[in-house]
């Protein structure tokens, strides 16, 4: 899956790439396991989120 098609969820530490067994590809919501607010599976590409967390950025915050 291209970061085009996935919109912010393309970098987000809480997306998870899920791959069905006919091969199609799905990116799944981590936070939706503990908030009912977020989709488990959103629609995609994906413009704004609150929930964003851009991989790294908590292994950063935590170094200063």
């Amino acid at each position: 899956m291209n970061e085009t098609a996935a919109g912010l969820c393309s970098d987000c530490r809480q997306a998870r790439v899920i791959e069905n067994q006919r091969g199609s590809v799905f990116l799944m919501c981590e936070r939706s396991k503990t908030d009912a607010q977020f989709a488990k599976y959103p629609h995609l590409p994906m413009m704004a989120c609150e929930g964003y967390e851009k991989e790294g950025d908590r292994r950063q915050r935590q170094k200063k």
